[in-house]
Parts: C-alpha cells; sequence; structure tokens
C-alpha cells in the first residue's frame, strides 16, 4: 500500500476547505476525511426552505460544473405525518472526495466552478416538487426550478451554457493529452 497515495484524499478535501474558506464561500470546518461540506443556507440565503436551498445548490453546481454533490437538508427528510413540510435544522451540500480517483487540478477545477457559483448565488432559485413519491422523493422525486421568467433567468442559461462548454472543451483537451 503506498501511504502517500491513500493520504491524498483528505489532504485535497482539507485543501479544497481552506481555499473555499478563505475565498468566502460558507463552508462547515473542518473538512470531513471523505468530503468537503458546503453550508448551503448561507450560500442561497435567498432561498426558503421549504424550496430546498440545498438541492438548489446542487442542481446549480452540476450545471456549472458537471459537479455532483449529495444534498443533506429538507429535501433528504419524508414529510409530516399531516403533510407538511419537516423543515430540516441543516442545508447543507456535500462534495466527496474518492480516494484515489481525484487529482489535484480537479480539485482546483472544483474550487473555481464553486467560487464562481457562490458569486453567480443570486442567480439560483428553489425547486419544487411536480411529481413527489411517498417515499424515497429526493431520489425518485421530480422537480422543477422556481426561477422568474426574468432577465436572470436568460442570463443564467447563457452563462451556464457558456461555462459548460468551458468545461467539456477543458476535458477534451486533457482526454486528448
Amino acid at each position: 500500500m503506498d501511504l502517500d497515495v491513500i493520504s491524498q484524499g483528505p489532504q485535497f478535501i482539507a485543501h479544497a476547505v481552506k481555499e473555499l474558506d478563505a475565498l468566502g464561500v460558507p463552508m462547515i470546518t473542518p473538512g470531513g476525511g471523505l468530503g468537503a461540506h458546503i453550508d448551503a443556507k448561507a450560500v442561497v440565503s435567498h432561498i426558503p426552505s421549504d424550496q430546498y436551498p440545498a438541492g438548489s445548490l446542487v442542481a446549480a453546481l452540476y450545471l456549472c460544473g458537471g459537479i455532483r454533490g449529495m444534498e443533506r437538508g429538507t429535501l433528504s427528510e419524508e414529510r409530516n405525518p399531516d403533510g407538511s413540510e419537516h423543515i430540516a435544522s441543516v442545508e447543507m451540500v456535500r462534495l466527496a472526495f474518492p480516494r484515489r480517483v481525484f487529482t489535484l487540478s480537479q480539485t482546483e477545477f472544483v474550487i473555481d466552478r464553486v467560487k464562481w457559483l457562490y458569486d453567480h448565488r443570486h442567480l439560483v432559485g428553489g425547486l419544487r416538487f411536480v411529481h413527489e413519491p411517498k417515499t424515497l422523493r429526493f431520489f425518485t422525486g421530480k422537480l422543477r426550478n422556481l426561477f422568474k421568467l426574468l432577465h436572470h433567468e436568460f442570463v443564467l442559461g447563457v452563462e451556464l451554457r457558456l461555462q459548460l462548454l468551458d468545461f467539456l472543451f477543458l476535458l477534451d483537451k486533457v482526454l486528448l493529452l
């Protein structure tokens, strides 16, 4: 077993948390052994809890950078027996760093995209269920964004497409090396 390789995961997580925190992105510190956690409630404080701030941030991260995160918040909760929403006390996004899978350049890409999204967080809107199963709603449900049909939605779409094109170009360039 190569201890240098095994220890890279926690080092990359610590690096990501330290850098994002220094850039002003609200992070839950210290970083964990398997992932970095973004304080979604602080990042998208304009989104009410019943519009799933952490889920909204996860969707936006995927759109702007192809980054898959895991929502931990109200969306993951089951509804109360009376059908009302059970509001979670924490809204966070977990960015997992599986061992021996990520490189430093990929970690830097994640830092860049999270910072970009943080700087443009006002463009992130809440979510609403259009199909909500009784169980595992966060896994099999369908959600719609609640962006208002204003200039911001158009700008968001254009900016996200450009960011995605940049990502695909970079990925294509890396794969050709």
